[in-house]
């Protein structure tokens, strides 16, 4: 028995010596060469081992190369796919025997990858596996249950100093990842793995953390745990949950991203965005993730994007031809002015200097809703407050319909200026001209401030109401001005028209009209001011203006051109005989003394019609003109043998005694 023994520890010491001592023996170049031959055989392409190569079969079945490189495919940018410095690989022998690979080590030395597809879209890693022999094909070692590999155990598995290409032919698209280092851990596919890298692209370093749970589930299908982490400068992204890889594969769990600078972030990926100073910075979204093949939802969002800050739901869908878009958002107040084009400066009033397009004051910047056709979305949104422009909005409610380029906003709780209203808008992107068209109720609106901000004019004060729907196309804000069409009406109570005092131009006309500060000091006071208008390119008309003071009725009717911003109106104020106020009868007696409201909007001039005066009552006419009508140099009237004007100069004529004459001839 001890001699038996003996000789077995005697032949296994032989196997053992044997199999350590076979590499001394075998020529590299024999193992080199069927290394090569086979990676030829299985990839069509060649493997070349151009530096020292080792090769040891105990304890562990390990090889190692220096200077290995393997070709690219024909017509390729570059004569290599891959290149190492070196390649250390050592895998157990007695798991191999059993069907479980358990590597030892794995070392890739400044690896260089190229992955290219060429113009005809084939991709250099898809491989001509043809079997260089004809009828025979490459057959796969499986173990006894069907398995090719039963486990896997790593050891030291390391990429150090690495860089990948990724070209592609056909857009002329390239990219490049440097200083690529990796390490991985894996004791076997029951226990978590944990995966720590990075890598340097287009100058900034980024670094990835991975930690898979119950690796053996991922690889069949079966949900598993991950956390994963990507972390940098521009862009830092972490996400804890639950993946599967079967079928479209899902991916559930919490989920943060945070970004410096938007603006930053879409230059340094290669698509550089035209934003204004100081926006398209920090964003920050936080929420539930659920993301199954093309649809992915947040739940529970947390978004802040600069100064803007919200909550809510998101989903997004883009197995179609275009990305749907859902979403029930609650903003703060939102400022979507830094994010509007600069408003062109208009010139004075809205006219045009000499030899300039009298339209000038309106921006003639190209208006773009192009991108409304890039998505479709449905939106409900809640926001705590709005600022369009100087236009400063309370809380509203909106929900929004964007379909084809075509985006409806119906804004069904409005807050503004003290008063509230309702909305409904539609921009048209879905052609080559933008489109709008509005339909707007308001009620209870402070007037003065809101078209202070609106449209420059500070003339006009009370609670006002209105209904309104308008249509307009153009390019620019120019064109959909002179194109703007529509209808409705007006109303305003207990307000004031500031620069005229129609009752002390009844009573006065002379200081009225002459005195130089009555534009900036008087006032014409009002109980009730109202009418309905019509809009045609761009051209406002009223026929039906009424106005109720407690001793004044006024009507009126013009136009208000709103491309040129200037306005051609004719009050005719008449002398109630009563003291009733608002809600008075529209009798009226008295002197009625038209007034012609002219000029640019920001610089109304207000003129009384002097052929009117000559047709009225000559006796309440002469009454009304008592105190004097400064003399008119140059201009003689009939009766000029009067006494001159009371402090006119010598020679100069008093109009008053030859107006009296042709009143009452």
């Amino acid at each position: 028995m001890k001699k038996l023994l003996i000789a077995v520890a005697a032949l296994v010491v032989v196997l053992v010596a044997g199999v350590v001592a076979l590499p001394f023996f075998v020529p590299v170049s024999v193992y080199k060469n069927q290394i090569e031959a086979q990676a030829k055989a299985a990839t069509g392409r060649d493997l070349a081992i151009k530096g020292d190569m080792k090769l040891s079969l105990f304890p562990a079945v390990a090889i190692e190369a220096k200077d290995v490189s393997f070709a690219n495919a024909a017509g390729a940018s570059t004569p290599e796919m891959a290149r190492l410095k070196s390649l250390k690989v050592a895998v157990k022998l007695m798991p191999l025997l059993k069907g479980a690979l358990e590597i030892d080590s794995f070392v890739l030395e400044e690896p260089v990858i190229v992955l290219e597809i060429d113009k005809q879209g084939r991709a250099n890693w898809v491989f001509d596996t043809r079997p260089a022999t004809p009828g025979a094909a490459p057959q796969a070692t499986a173990a006894a249950d069907g398995s090719v590999v039963g486990d896997i155990r790593l050891g030291e598995v390391k990429l150090k100093d690495g860089r990948l290409t990724y070209i592609d032919a056909r857009t002329g698209q390239k990219e490049e990842l440097t200083a690529i280092n990796a390490t991985v851990e894996l004791p076997d596919l029951d226990r978590p793995m944990k995966f720590d890298g990075g890598a340097t692209w287009h100058g900034k370093p980024l670094t990835v953390k991975l930690d898979v749970d119950k690796p053996r589930a991922l690889v069949a299908g079966q949900p598993a745990g991950i956390s994963l982490l990507l972390g940098g400068d521009p862009v830092k992204i972490g996400f804890k949950g639950q993946v599967t890889t079967a079928g479209a594969g899902r991916a559930q769990g919490d989920v943060d991203l945070a970004i410096p600078s938007v603006k930053d972030l879409a230059a340094w990926v290669g698509k550089p965005i035209d934003a204004r100073p100081n926006t398209m910075g920090a964003l920050a979204i936080s929420g539930k993730l659920d993301r199954q093949g093309a649809k992915t939802s947040f739940t529970g969002a947390k978004v802040s994007l600069d100064q803007i800050k919200g909550t809510g739901d998101v989903a997004i869908d883009t197995s179609g031809a275009k990305p749907h878009l859902q979403a029930k958002l609650a903003l703060e107040k939102l400022d979507v002015n830094p994010y509007l084009p600069p408003e062109a400066p208009a010139a004075k009033g809205g006219g045009a200097p000499a030899g300039q397009s009298a339209q000038q004051g309106w921006s003639e910047e190209p208006i773009d809703l192009t991108g409304l056709r890039a998505a479709n979305a449905d939106l409900d949104l809640t926001v705590g407050g709005l600022v369009i422009r100087k236009i400063e909005i309370g809380k509203g409610v909106i929900k929004a319909q964007l379909k084809d380029g075509k985006l409806a906003l119906d804004l069904s709780e409005l807050a503004l200026y003290q008063g509230s209203g309702q909305a409904k808008v539609m921009l048209d992107g879905s052609g080559p001209m933008p489109a709008v068209d509005a339909r707007v109720a308001l009620a209870g609106v402070q007037a003065e401030p809101l078209l202070k901000v609106a449209a420059d004019f500070e003339r006009l004060s009370g609670t006002f109401a209105t209904e309104a729907q308008v249509t307009t196309r153009g390019r620019s804000q120019k064109e959909m001005v002179s194109a703007l069409g529509g209808q409705g009406k007006v109303a305003f109570t207990d307000g004031a028209i500031k620069g005229i005092n129609l009752g002390a131009m009844v009573r006065n006309v002379t200081t009225a009209f002459t005195d130089p500060k009555a534009k900036e000091t008087q006032k014409t006071d009002f109980s009730e001011l109202g009418g309905t208008y019509t809009i045609a390119q761009g051209i406002l008309r009223n026929n039906d203006l009424s106005m109720k003071s407690p001793l004044l009725r006024v009507e009126g009717k013009g136009t208000v051109d709103l491309p040129k911003k200037t306005v051609d109106y004719r009050v005719e104020p008449k002398v109630a005989m009563t003291t009733e106020g608002q809600g008075g009868q529209m009798q009226a007696a008295g002197l009625m003394v038209p007034v012609n409201v002219k000029g640019p909007w920001d610089d109304l001039s207000y003129q009384p019609d002097l052929a009117a005066l000559i047709k009225i009552d000559p006796s309440k006419a002469i009454d009304a003109l008592k105190g004097g009508i400064p003399a008119i140099p140059g201009i003689p009237l009939p009766g000029a043998a009067s006494q001159p004007s009371p402090g006119a100069p010598a020679g100069q004529q008093n109009p008053l005694g030859g107006l009296r004459n042709l009143l009452t001839r």
